[in-house]
């Protein structure tokens, strides 16, 4: 059997492109594939039957959090931090984890590989660079901060005046994470299925097609 000659996939009689990364087969209907990642489909607007759909990005969301969480939490408990150390601590956490897993590892983070997810360019479909994997963590993250900042303070057998304290603290609380609500919720109505991060950095989730 031959391989892709761009990332080494094994190739399929008469596949006519590379399943993982879009490029044309050396097969006898090698061409030049009209978009990376994608199979061309004449019944449909290239590549948008291949957007992540807004479940499938929240899922892959929940468990980059999981890990990020864990990967966070331990040694924030080991130093017995205090709140804003272990939210500085989140912070890094998530930008090196995002920036570095959507740069090097095909545009995928581990909650997006166990749901088959990818984050490709916008424009053309490709591969996200440093620099732009850089702008959409860091715009996740700033939106992310402005909901970190507010530390929600409770109590044990609260007073009639201390429950109408934590109720203004809940709404204070729920203002500073709009924005970030409304970053990962963009999705659900984008027409590009788009958060706010990826408009930043141009970019899209995609579940690749399994060429058969």
């Amino acid at each position: 059997m031959p391989y892709c000659s761009n990332c080494g996939t094994q190739e399929m009689v008469a596949q006519q492109f590379c399943s993982t990364c879009g490029a044309a087969t050396s097969g006898p209907f090698a061409g030049p594939a009209p978009l990376p990642y994608f199979a061309a489909d004449p019944a449909t607007e290239p590549g948008l039957a291949d957007l992540a759909g807004f479940w499938w990005r929240a899922l892959s969301f929940l468990i980059d959090s999981l890990i990020v969480g864990a990967v966070t939490e331990l040694p924030a408990h080991v130093m017995n931090a205090s709140f804003y150390v272990t939210v500085a601590l989140s912070l890094i956490v998530i930008f090196f984890y995002w920036t570095l897993f959507i740069t090097y590892r095909s545009g995928q983070t581990l909650g997006m590989r166990l749901v088959n997810i990818r984050c490709v360019t916008k424009d053309g479909r490709g591969p996200v660079d440093l620099q732009r994997s850089m702008v959409r963590s860091t715009t996740y993250s700033f939106l992310l901060l402005i909901g970190s900042l507010y530390h929600f303070q409770t109590y044990k057998n609260p007073t009639a005046q201390q429950i109408t304290h934590a109720a203004h603290q809940a709404l204070i609380l729920f203002a500073l994470l709009v924005p970030h609500l409304l970053d990962l919720l963009w999705a659900a109505w984008d027409k590009d299925n788009q958060t706010l991060h990826d408009k930043a950095a141009k970019t899209i989730a995609i579940r690749p097609r399994k060429l058969v």
